[in-house]
């Protein structure tokens, strides 16, 4: 990497020794290691602050609107998942050629990435409109009729933009495996700023509810999607790719992006229809249990945020120590993401907990359920401490390596057989209600990080792509 971030620490003192035998080697000084972190931190703050105040937005309109945009979330992701899982393998990919120094495979890589990102959404987006509402009304039969037409409409408007959003996130994955984070959280930072802006005027000044939201959505991304491709192609990218890589088919780098995206993909959908399942029977525990889940998902989503920002690091950094070949630096790295991941949610924690009663309120949740959201975020605060890291940072390790295959299985098993299985025992048949689903996350995050530790440390995951 060309540049250092400035720390304004001085050379010599205690906390620079310390950095530099923890964080740097041949490949990577601390400072490199910083200016890449530290714009995820802020993309994944950003991102899950903006997400709290749009869902705040949405709560203030009414209980149904929160909860139709929470059924709905599950339903969107599983075609979100696709090319979300595209441009996962992407990065994986454009960071092996990076740290193989082959940066005419990374021009080839890039076009073919965007490409079929953006024709797989494509696909996809035109059959979830199609059956938007035979979907929410097949899997959501025991909600409110109310709540099943404005998911209705919600989802129809999230398909939209898929389109556009697959645009950005396959040029994003591109500026991820070369290391260029802070053009990610610039871009970041405009749609997610759109996307504030416009809910506040779609939603809480024209009262245009659900479809305000869905509007806002598609004009972020639009907007968004056409300034990632112009980032990409213009000559500040220094890539040199044009619209012809973009629009050219390359068998081979094709293949070795769908055999890599396939893993990410299976895992994906796979996990995205076991949490159907899971919002399927928290339909039937009651509109305030849906509601109670959708606040805490989206307040627990601000306190691991910036440990999904070492998760999303530890992928260009190990995988350029695989190019390279060098397989012991590429296992130092490992250890250390997950130490940073564990300290980033301590940190998360400290600094936010003191603000929850405000982040809550911006909500205006109903009394009676405030109570049980509070409930929620004390169960799953203990495990997220002790198991987030190994169970979601360590998985993106062993990934930057090649060993898609092991982690996918891992974690559909798991999820499947704890999150969906247990999950409807606990909750439904042994009557805990919305309290037994959460107990079970936990649960599925310690089983995850037991597996994960004994494969890193077996050293089986050690191989290269190419």
């Amino acid at each position: 990497m060309k540049s250092e971030w400035k720390t304004g620490m001085k050379a010599g003192t205690t906390a620079d020794n310390f950095l530099k035998k923890s964080l740097s080697s041949n490949y990577f000084t601390y400072q490199q290691i910083f200016e890449m972190l530290v714009p995820l931190i802020m993309d994944q703050f950003f991102v899950s602050i903006i997400g709290l105040l749009t869902t705040a937005m949405i709560s203030s309109s009414s209980q149904e609107s929160v909860s139709a945009v929470s059924l709905v979330s599950p339903i969107y992701a599983v075609t979100y998942a696709i090319f979300s899982s595209i441009s996962a393998a992407g990065t994986v990919i454009i960071a092996q050629y990076k740290g193989n120094g082959n940066m005419n495979m990374v021009k080839k890589a890039a076009g073919q990435i965007v490409m079929f990102t953006v024709v797989s959404a494509i696909f996809f987006s035109i059959v979830l409109s199609f059956f938007a509402g035979s979907l929410i009304d097949a899997m959501f039969a025991d909600a409110d009729i109310c709540v099943k037409n404005k998911a209705t409409e919600y989802l129809i408007g999230c398909a939209i933009s898929c389109i556009f959003l697959s645009l950005y996130m396959g040029c994003v994955a591109v500026f991820r495996g070369i290391g260029q984070t802070k053009i990610c959280l610039k871009l970041s930072m405009i749609i997610n700023l759109i996307h504030l802006f416009a809910s506040f005027i779609f939603i809480n000044i024209l009262q245009l509810d659900i479809i305000g939201t869905s509007l806002s959505l598609n004009l972020a991304r639009v907007i968004g999607g056409g300034v990632a491709l112009y980032c990409l192609l213009g000559e500040k990218s220094g890539l040199g790719i044009r619209l012809k890589d973009i629009m050219r088919i390359n068998g081979s780098i094709l293949t070795s992006v769908i055999q890599t995206s396939i893993p990410f993909a299976m895992e994906q959908l796979c996990f995205n229809g076991g949490a159907i399942l899971v919002s399927m029977f928290i339909v039937k525990l009651g509109t305030k249990s849906v509601a109670a889940n959708a606040v805490a998902n989206s307040t627990v989503a601000v306190f691991y945020a910036m440990g999904l920002a070492v998760s999303n690091l530890a992928v260009p950094v190990v995988g350029q120590c695989i190019g390279a070949g060098d397989r012991r630096m590429a296992k130092n790295y490992g250890k250390k993401m997950i130490w940073l991941g564990e300290f980033s949610i301590l940190l998360s924690l400290a600094v936010m907990a003191p603000f929850l009663k405000l982040i809550l309120g911006l909500y205006q949740a109903p009394a009676d359920t405030i109570g049980d959201i509070y409930k929620l975020l004390v169960i799953i605060t203990l495990p997220m401490v002790l198991f987030w890291s190994t169970s979601n940072v360590l998985p993106n390790v062993l990934r930057a390596a090649g060993d898609v295959k092991f982690t996918s299985y891992v974690s559909l098993g798991v999820m499947w057989i704890v999150r969906v299985g247990l999950s409807y025992l606990v909750s439904i048949k042994l009557g805990a209600g919305i309290v037994g689903v959460w107990i079970c996350l936990g649960m599925e995050w310690l089983i995850r990080s037991i597996i994960f530790l004994l494969r890193f440390h077996s050293e089986k995951w050690l191989k290269t792509l190419f």
